[in-house]
């Protein structure tokens, strides 16, 4: 199929998924002036008591006199408040999304400004508050603040490890940090039958906790983790309808993190959900990243709930994960209309649930048994399963337990680990698939390991800490080959490859920190900077208002070292009008100069032609060169109507063909596709 029927099919499977999933948005609540005025007027008076705090740092100067240094992570939970207050009025036409949320916007910077107060008399009581509260953490990918719910029980104490409980919220048309602060900060005490935190994640709105929404997720974790005595071996993902689908994402994804998922009535992406004249290519393609139905084997790492209502359409998710399942060699038997793995599947650690004559929604009997079963899975705690079955399609996800994929022979083909170890855990059999390098925790204990049939026997040792390394396992040809090396080591390879991180596809950016460089030099094709240019524009617009930050921007001659040892740079212009890519031009896989776009074999006029790709930054491998990208993983209409269909669609690379119209500047493309292992274009 070529490129620009591949584009077309895209553009049919969004409206497709669209037309038979969400509701059209409901004309949004024009405020008054005087209400905008009275929010205002609580924005100046919380800028007011914000004048009087600063973020105490290592580094923090002599303050003004009246000026407070505050502990940052607390400031950060009062700022987000107003931060939700002038998204409010950033977007007063469209986000007011009822009429209620005049009074939710209020009530927000009312709490905020009364937590100001407390932190600025060194009485801030919600770090030790339970019940419903809000706090923040400050993203690692765009340096912004994003909020986060929790409840937590009467019973927490912070010297015992606790349950914690990361529940994904489903699909809303009227989700804004407003609206969700109001509703999680309202001080009401914890169910009395609930003995854990339960954290409730915004997740940038609404996108299935896709890309920089799956971040989200982790990002949140880990905050709680640093605030709150959080037991690592019983953390439960959980979600519903949208959720669900973020939450089979989320925990297929990363099987070695929860002690149990809980996927309820959300879409697991499988091809088998769209018309199949609809579906994008699938074998090989970056489809596979969310399409879930293809990690389904993971499910043998970690105790799993897949739900859906009986007269629910969104049952197909979990039919289609245990179907699946059967696939991958395990069986099931049928009780009522519930599915249990058979006695010769007993190690799959799973259940599938229906709600008899229930349409979107939990049938009671079915939550309480879910309810037990992950009671069941805490009471027993996170463990490394004897018989690791592990899957992949690309070493973003890369982690099972005690091993890490750390290479492929080749992303989005089917990549496999399965290791069998003995029950007295002296023995462990490893076989792989599409596998080249495996990072493996030293077994301080002993292990007699063979890596498809090579035996690789470990001493027992007592080494601990920063004394022992992990053991390398690389495939040279058809034979594995061992090294011990440390984190220093592997972060210091200047090697150019696809690893974990650095593997693409273009989305993939938006996963870690990044940095847009704006153009300032005097381009070699006018028509190719200017539409780079608009694309840069848009694509900081795009992202502020769908994954609610603003994101870094640098012009290219204010870049510096630190800069590009810390960050994803993100590259608009071309050659000449941008110096970071006229330094990197010579060292990249598409060769771009006034003449021509090259790409392998093929060239491009570059008078009417621009390329888009993602690689490997080759003074930084552990960062990635992103050249005029970003607002082509963004430009898919509403975002906040289209969570169910922010599938990968695009490789690592593309060349557009531009042409001027009047005033505008419309493209087509011509070419796309993914590099090979060491980001180099393919020759086939």
């Amino acid at each position: 199929m070529n490129p620009l029927r591949l584009a077309f099919v895209a553009t049919l499977l969004a409206q497709s998924v669209l037309a038979q999933v969400q509701p059209d948005a409901p004309p949004p609540y024009q405020p008054s002036a005087a209400e905008k005025q009275e929010i205002q007027a609580k924005l100046d008076e919380f800028a007011t008591v914000l004048k009087g705090l600063a973020a105490k740092t290592s580094a923090t100067p002599i303050l003004p006199r009246g000026v407070k240094a505050v502990d940052p992570a607390l400031l950060d939970d009062v700022l987000v408040f107003q931060k939700a207050g002038l998204l409010m009025l950033r977007y007063e036409t469209e986000e007011f999304f009822l009429p209620d949320h005049v009074k939710a916007t209020l009530d927000t910077l009312d709490h905020g400004i009364a937590r100001a107060k407390d932190l600025s008399s060194g009485e801030a009581k919600w770090p030790e508050a339970t019940g419903q509260i809000v706090r923040a953490y400050r993203s690692k990918i765009d340096g912004d603040l994003q909020p986060y719910g929790l409840i937590i029980p009467e019973s927490y104490n912070a010297k015992k490890p606790t349950r914690l409980d990361v529940v994904l919220h489903g699909f809303s048309l009227t989700i804004n940090e407003a609206s969700f602060i109001a509703s999680h900060d309202s001080g009401k005490p914890a169910d009395s039958s609930q003995d854990y935190i339960k954290l409730e994640v915004f997740g940038r709105t609404n996108n299935s906790f896709r890309w920089g929404g799956e971040a989200d997720v982790l990002e949140a974790v880990e905050h709680v983790q640093r605030h709150y005595n959080i037991d690592p071996d019983r953390i439960v993902l959980r979600g519903f309808s949208m959720g669900g689908a973020g939450a089979w994402g989320v925990g297929l994804h990363h099987p070695a993190r929860w002690v149990a998922l809980e996927a309820g009535a959300g879409g697991s992406g499988s091809r088998n959900s769209f018309k199949s004249d609809n579906t994008p290519p699938h074998p090989g393609s970056a489809f596979r990243t969310y399409n879930m139905v293809d990690w389904a084997l993971n499910i043998a790492n970690m105790p799993t709930v897949g739900y859906g209502g009986e007269l629910d359409p969104q049952l197909s998710a979990s039919v289609n994960i245990r179907e699946q399942l059967v696939t991958e060699g395990y069986e099931f038997e049928l009780k009522g209309l519930n599915r249990y793995p058979t006695t010769a599947s007993a190690s799959l650690p799973a259940i599938f649930l229906v709600g008899p004559q229930t349409e979107h929604k939990w049938h009671p009997d079915s939550k309480q048994e879910s309810e037990n079963f992950i009671v069941a899975a805490c009471a027993k705690g996170r463990h490394t399963p004897k018989h690791i079955r592990y899957v992949t399609y690309t070493t973003r996800y890369s982690d099972c337990f005690n091993f890490k994929i750390d290479g492929l022979e080749r992303h989005y083909d089917r990549a496999e680990l399965d290791a069998l170890t003995s029950d007295d855990g002296r023995k462990q059999e490893v076989k792989t698939k599409n596998i080249t390098r495996i990072l493996m925790d030293y077994p301080v204990a002993g292990l007699d390991m063979t890596l498809d049939g090579k035996p690789f026997p470990f001493k027992a040792t007592r080494a601990t800490g920063d004394m022992l390394p992990a053991v390398l396992f690389q495939k040279k040809g058809s034979q594995w080959q061992s090294s011990f090396v440390k984190a220093a080591d592997l972060a210091a390879d200047p090697t150019v490859r696809k690893k974990p991180g650095i593997q693409g596809p273009i989305n993939d950016f938006m996963m870690d920190s990044f940095l847009v460089v704006r153009p300032t030099g005097t381009p070699n094709n006018p028509l190719a900077n200017d539409y780079a240019k608009a694309a840069l524009e848009d694509f900081v617009a795009s992202y502020a208002k769908w994954m609610r930050a603003d994101v870094r921007v640098k012009d290219d001659r204010a870049v510096t070292r630190e800069d590009v040892a810390a960050h994803h740079l993100v590259l608009f212009g071309d050659p000449a009008s941008n110096s970071i890519l006229a330094a990197l031009a010579d060292l990249l896989p598409i060769k771009w100069t006034k003449q021509s776009v090259k790409v392998g074999r093929e060239d491009y006029k570059a008078e009417d032609h621009l390329p888009s790709f993602i690689c490997a930054n080759p003074k930084n491998p552990n960062r990635y060169v992103v050249v005029n990208a970003g607002h082509n993983t963004m430009k898919r209409g509403e975002t906040r109507k289209l969570p169910v269909v922010s599938f990968q669609r695009l490789g690592d690379y593309s060349v557009l063909q531009l042409q001027k119209n009047g005033e505008a500047i419309t493209d087509q493309l011509v070419v796309e596709g993914l590099f090979d292992e060491e980001w180099q274009v393919p020759r086939e």
